[in-house]
Formats: C-alpha cells, sequence, structure tokens
C-alpha cells in the first residue's frame, strides 16, 4: 500500500508556512505582549503555530536584579492561545536561560520572563485563562 493512501483514500495534506517579517503578526497576535519576535507562522491541520522568541538583549535575574546577556541555554514553551478566525492558535515561544553574574547570589541561572504573555510553566497564555471558556 502506497504511503499517500489509506483505506483506499488518497489524502491530500496542505501545510501553508508564511515566512514573516513579523509586523501583521506581532500586531494581531502579540500586541503589547512583552519583547517578543514573531520568527515564522504556520497553518495546518486547523491550527495556526506561531513561532517566536524574545527580543530583549539582556534580562535581570528575579532574586539580585543584575542584568545577564550571558546565555546558558535555551528551550521551548509551547502556549495555547484563544481561536484566531476559527482556527486554534498556538505559540512556540523559545525561551532563553541566563547566567547570573552575581558571585554570591542564590540562582546561577534564570529564564527570561514573559509575564505578560504567560505565567511561569503555564501551559495556556494569560488571554485564554482570562476567556469564557476558562482555558480547557
Amino acid at each position: 500500500m502506497p504511503a499517500d493512501r489509506c483505506c483506499d483514500r488518497l489524502w491530500t495534506v496542505m501545510v501553508l508556512v508564511m515566512q514573516t517579517d513579523a509586523p501583521l503578526w506581532d500586531s494581531l497576535v502579540l500586541d503589547g505582549i512583552d519583547s517578543v519576535d514573531v520568527e515564522t507562522v504556520t497553518a495546518a491541520f486547523g491550527t495556526v503555530e506561531v513561532v517566536a522568541k524574545g527580543r530583549a538583549a539582556s534580562s535581570a535575574c528575579p532574586d539580585c536584579g543584575s542584568s545577564s546577556a550571558r546565555v546558558h541555554d535555551r528551550y521551548q514553551r509551547r502556549l495555547k492561545d484563544p481561536p484566531l478566525a476559527e482556527q486554534g492558535l498556538v505559540i512556540r515561544l523559545t525561551v532563553r536561560r541566563f547566567i547570573c553574574g552575581a558571585v554570591d547570589g542564590p540562582r546561577r541561572t534564570f529564564a527570561e520572563p514573559f509575564s505578560r504573555l504567560a505565567a511561569p510553566h503555564a501551559r495556556f497564555t494569560r488571554r485564554l485563562r482570562r476567556a469564557p471558556s476558562g482555558g480547557t
């Protein structure tokens, strides 16, 4: 059986990838939310995925307040957002971990905050939490 056939039906899959310089998507999806840049937008299977990252060159340690531009690592957060034009909306956010420069500080590394977008460790944006359905 060919890979594109299932149960004797031919499936057509369309994936729309929009490379963007982001002004439209920044204003549409991330209007006034932190310092976030949109890198790409992909629409497939009823879901729009916005790939974004922080644009700040440095971040302040939440414990000692010292600013750091030394990046230790990066990781991805996947945040569900309210639907856009009847399509599910997901923000895939790259978060950087910075190295705290304070010698005797309690933290060695810390994640850049996106407090207006989502709470720490949350899987839903603050907008979705405020939505009538409550993020479910």
